[in-house]
């Protein structure tokens, strides 16, 4: 049975990443509309921008120009209250703790998998 569609803004800078990204996503059985940023300045900019809000923001930790901190940062600074989850290869507790300090609303390791994403669309209640 599929899911509802869901707004995904998805914060990675290697394509690679963008690409496991998408065809979990797809797996996972969603029409979803998926915006891409390949670093946080760029989805600053996104979420500023979009039309209607997102449903769910992927972030990356590390990227040029704008790191993942600082972009949740700087969106929870504008008032979103969009799930926001960290997806970062550094899984350490203080690498955790650092972006839920930075307003990220969960953490997930890389890679991302259909499992991990169930997951956090049932956390937030997108499944």
């Amino acid at each position: 049975m599929a899911r509802k569609m869901i707004r995904v803004l998805l914060v990675e800078d290697e394509e690679i990443n963008r690409v496991v990204a998408r065809a979990v996503l797809k797996a996972a059985g969603g029409g979803d509309v998926v915006d891409e940023a390949e670093n946080g300045e760029v989805a600053v900019q996104r979420v500023r921008d979009a039309a209607a809000p997102y449903d769910l923001v992927l972030m990356d930790k590390q990227m040029p120009v704008m790191d993942g901190h600082e972009a949740t940062r700087r969106i929870r600074g504008m008032g979103v209250t969009t799930p926001i989850v960290a997806v970062s290869s550094d899984g350490l507790p203080a690498d955790v703790d650092a972006f839920i300090t930075a307003g990220a609303d969960d953490f997930t390791s890389k890679p991302l998998s259909k499992e991990k994403l169930g997951v956090i669309l049932a956390k937030f209640r997108l499944a």
